[in-house]
């Protein structure tokens, strides 16, 4: 069987922030959330929620691209 063709969500985490219901309610256009971990750490690359990978952010033009630093090995 073929699986090549088969269509596969990939996620790039570049952090993550816990806030109250209240900070949640009042974010508005243009508020700024501050993300752990820092810009200097790995991005966390995920494929259908599974982390597959880590990698840097590159900016080349108005293009953000991830570039893969680090292979994941799958658990168990």
């Amino acid at each position: 069987m073929k699986v090549d063709g088969v269509l596969v969500d990939i996620t790039a985490v570049l952090g993550s922030r816990q806030m109250t219901v209240r900070e949640f309610i009042h974010i508005e256009q243009g508020a700024i959330i501050p993300l752990d971990p820092s810009s200097s750490e790995l991005v966390e690359i995920q494929a259908n929620d599974l982390l597959i990978a880590r990698g840097d952010v590159v900016v080349k033009g108005d293009r953000i691209l991830i570039e893969i630093s680090e292979r994941v090995k799958a658990a168990g």
